[in-house]
């Protein structure tokens, strides 16, 4: 289902209101409206419902994202991916847990198709630019950590859809840091990046600035793994909803 089956953001619909219109086979936006006019079924805020509607279709004719982000768990954003052309598997390295006194090295993003790395103090700039680019992006536990570093450094605000993987897969009972999910699910690494983590990979950063050229070509190869690792996160939750479809355009 995707969010035209999507009832959570109209006035007075809550999860238990939405699974009884789909009892009675009201699937759509509409069909809700069609059992509105013909009086077919019982609901408060008919008006403010079929506003709510109209509101809605036309945000999405405009790609108006933040309208749903704004109104809907979070949880359910994965619902507008059939609607959206670019999406954005990101992950950051940086020196430390906290943007006041840490720092970005790198930012790797996936398209679907290429990986590219940023990096401090070579076109780390260009990356900010490029997340511009894309409607959805991808990420595991970004809420927390990846955005709010990359909107403080880059003094942006990426008002875009966020689907954080971290707390998606937990709903599936998947818990713990990106890599003992992964080795949950059978999904493995190169060897040379298997044993880095995110204490080597600031280790492997200040290897570079004394001048070891092969620290930064392994962090690189780390940072991509992370996010093209993060596209079969995503297929695997898809599936486990039984939308898987809502990838294929």
């Amino acid at each position: 289902m995707n969010i035209k089956h999507c009832f959570l953001h109209l006035k007075g619909i809550n999860e238990t209101t939405e699974m009884e219109l789909y009892s009675q086979e009201i699937y759509s936006w509409d069909l809700l409206v069609e059992s509105i006019v013909t009086e077919s079924i019982e609901l408060k805020f008919k008006e403010q419902i079929l506003e709510g509607i109209e509101l809605s279709k036309k945000a999405l004719e405009n790609t108006n994202w933040e309208f749903f982000t704004s109104k809907i768990l979070s949880k359910y954003h994965y619902k507008l991916l059939p609607f959206t052309s670019k999406i954005a598997y990101v992950d950051i390295e940086t020196t430390g847990l906290s943007k006041y006194s840490n720092y970005i090295t790198t930012i790797g993003i996936y398209n679907g198709n290429e990986s590219r790395v940023f990096v401090r103090g070579i076109d780390l700039e260009e990356a900010y630019n490029y997340l511009e680019e894309f409607d959805v992006l991808v990420t595991f536990n970004g809420k927390q950590f990846d955005l709010p570093f990359i909107e403080h450094f880059s003094n942006k605000k990426f008002n875009c859809i966020h689907l954080d993987l971290r707390f998606m897969l937990k709903e599936l009972g998947l818990s713990g840091g990106l890599k003992r999910i992964e080795h949950q699910l059978g999904i493995t690494r190169d060897d040379e990046v298997s044993q880095v983590d995110g204490f080597e990979a600031v280790r492997l950063w200040h290897r570079y600035q004394r001048g070891d050229l092969k620290a930064l070509e392994l962090l690189k190869k780390y940072n991509i793994e992370d996010i093209e690792n993060l596209e079969l996160l995503l297929h695997y939750y898809l599936k486990q909803r039984n939308c898987i479809e809502l990838l294929i355009k």
